[in-house]
């Protein structure tokens, strides 16, 4: 029988956003809550050999789609439990995939993890009810950016589905809910392993520049475009270098920086999990064909000068849609952005920066909100080197 959730009232998850906002929880407050969070519902252990990359949330990172899959190449057991991102996560975005089944019993989670040890769902009903009641709270009053509840809430995650080597991608920019600035980053990511710590976890933290597009792929149907071809071996440029770095995101959070990913076991590892979880025999060349068919929309330079995009207004502007379609697919998925150019480059008046896919009717509305969120100025915007690594 999965066991019964006491869900909180309005008044109980105030109190718990008030607290914690105003600083009254400690490190063992929020490890206690992490544990209330994760024990609110069925739990589940894969042994020892467990691990799991999480992140901080932000627009246009495969981390948590890429993370998994290194991990699991590298031999280790890979539960991932997570919630949907905006815009895009990575279980909303292996959602697309005709068929692929996100909410699991830990029944069907224990035989996915058996037949390829690696498994991807949502929490909800079953795995940690009580934090996606408090994460859906917390976005529907404006409380994402809370430092103690986001670490509650990744943990507590981790602690249901005995994940023991947490790594997280702490993405630091100003509109970051995990730190605006590199020592606010690196204070809060401290603090994540202390409490980590303390629920017997091994944590790691990996500090990512998200001021910038990590890649090109944004929207979901466009990180999968992404992922595959990664797997493919055909990513070039930004989507090349990001793809080196969530491998040594892997491999830190294995411990182990000799251990090097080999792309046709990651391929591989990609297509059990996508079969053991319903997706079958999909075909993702037509797949691939055509999202990028779609893109028939262009948003151009205004001028000669370096290229800059307004990270924060492009994920609010694929948010807004999302949400203005939720009537249809669980995850849905109106729009999605493909950057031709990066962040810091060269560009010429005219040229092509970004194609778009939407449908006819939104693109009036939607080209000058993306035309807003594309400048060109006389000077590049300086470089944020980051990639500092915090263990616990």
């Amino acid at each position: 029988m999965p066991k019964a959730c006491s869900w909180m009232t309005d008044r109980e998850l105030d109190d718990i956003i008030s607290r914690a906002s105003k600083g009254l929880l400690d490190d063992k407050g929020v490890a206690t809550l992490a544990g209330r969070l994760a024990d609110s519902g069925e739990t589940v252990s894969f042994g020892h050999s467990t691990a799991d990359l999480a992140s901080t949330g932000g627009p246009s990172s495969l981390s948590t789609l890429l993370g998994p899959l290194f991990l699991r190449s590298m031999g280790l057991t890979v539960p991932s439990l997570g919630v949907p991102g905006r815009p895009a996560g990575g279980v909303d975005v292996l959602a697309q995939i005709p068929g692929y089944r996100t909410d699991l019993s830990p029944e069907e989670i224990g035989r996915i993890i058996e037949t390829c040890g690696y498994a991807h769902f949502e929490s909800g009903r079953r795995l940690a009810p009580l934090d996606a009641q408090l994460f859906k709270y917390r976005q529907a009053v404006g409380a994402q950016a809370v430092t103690p509840l986001v670490i509650a809430s990744l943990l507590a995650k981790k602690i249901a589905v005995g994940v023991q080597r947490v790594g997280l991608d702490v993405r630091v920019a100003a509109h970051g809910n995990f730190g605006r600035t590199n020592n606010e980053a690196r204070d809060n990511a401290a603090r994540f392993c202390r409490v980590a710590k303390i629920l017997g976890l091994q944590p790691t933290c990996i500090l990512t520049d998200a001021s910038r597009p990590y890649q090109p792929f944004i929207g979901r149907r466009e990180a999968l475009v992404g992922v595959l071809r990664v797997l493919d071996g055909r990513a070039e440029g930004l989507l090349e270098r990001h793809a080196a770095e969530c491998v040594s995101m892997a491999q830190a959070t294995a411990g182990d920086a000799s251990c090097m990913p080999v792309r046709s076991d990651v391929k591989a590892a990609f297509h059990a999990n996508v079969t053991a979880q319903g997706g079958g025999a999909y075909d993702f060349d037509e797949f691939e064909r055509e999202v990028l068919a779609r893109h028939r929309h262009f948003i151009m330079a205004e001028s000669d000068g370096y290229l800059s995009f307004d990270l924060e207004r492009l994920r609010k502007t694929l948010i807004d849609r999302q949400a203005a379609d939720a009537e249809g697919h669980p995850y849905p998925d109106p729009v999605g952005l493909i950057l031709l150019r990066d962040s810091g480059q060269l560009v010429t008046k005219g040229e092509t920066v970004m194609t778009v896919r939407a449908l006819e009717n939104l693109w009036p509305l939607l080209s000058d909100e993306l035309a807003q969120a594309v400048s060109v100025s006389s000077e590049p915007e300086p470089l944020t080197a980051l990639g500092e690594i915090i263990h616990g």
